[in-house]
């Protein structure tokens, strides 16, 4: 389970409309998994919030699946679906990444935009185990999550300190390295393409853009 702090600081965000990130241009950086896709291909967006990036899928002919832990922006997700009349394309469904509720190998794709950078490291070996659980072999994996190259965050420096996570309001900021998103899913998955990148309205905020293949094992 993923910590029960972390929940009920998004669960308010979320209700009090203070969930700022959203609206970070994080969705851009999907390009290079829709290259890989075809229409039709399931995937599924873990931590998906208000359903941007699922949304945005489900309009270029994917099928989605968003998933997150807090039920009141699933059903508004669910709610939104049909006032974009994108019913038996998208759908929106409560789960826990760390133990997520389908069946081995059933996913063309899975996303992520900035839900493993809010996991204690000591989650991380759980998280890699069900994503790759749940992709069917040469599917894919997109990761994007917060760079060690920022230079200010918050209260925080990364770049120029030697500690790669951080908390703040009892939420944790890991800040990856190129080297260790690769390293940490090598097991199971190999990098097709990976990239630092500025975050336009925030100068000083980078973010590592990591796609990955997974291997089929014989």
């Amino acid at each position: 389970m993923v910590p029960d702090i972390a929940k009920k600081y998004f669960e308010q965000a979320y209700k009090t409309g203070s969930d700022i990130w959203t609206h970070i241009p994080y969705k851009l950086r999907g390009s290079s998994l829709l290259k890989k896709l075809e229409p039709g291909n399931l995937v599924l967006d873990v931590g998906c919030g208000r359903g941007l990036w699922a949304f945005r899928m489900a309009e270029l002919g994917l099928r989605v699946i968003g998933m997150d832990y807090i039920q009141e922006v699933v059903d508004k997700d669910n709610y939104e679906v049909k006032n974009r009349k994108l019913e038996g394309k998208v759908k929106f469904m409560k789960g826990d990444v760390l133990d997520i509720p389908f069946s081995d190998l059933g996913f063309d794709a899975v996303t992520d935009f900035g839900l493993l950078q809010h996991l204690p490291p000591s989650y991380f070996d759980a998280y890699i185990k069900e994503i790759s659980r749940v992709i069917k072999p040469k599917g894919h994996y997109l990761n994007v999550s917060f760079s060690r190259e920022t230079r200010s965050y918050l209260t925080w420096h990364p770049k120029a300190s030697k500690q790669s996570s951080f908390e703040y309001d009892g939420i944790h900021h890991h800040f990856f390295t190129n080297a260790e998103m690769t390293d940490m899913f090598s097991r199971s998955f190999r990098v097709v393409d990976q990239k630092i990148e500025y975050i336009t309205d925030h100068i000083e905020m980078a973010i590592v853009v990591t796609l990955f293949e997974k291997i089929e094992k014989k």
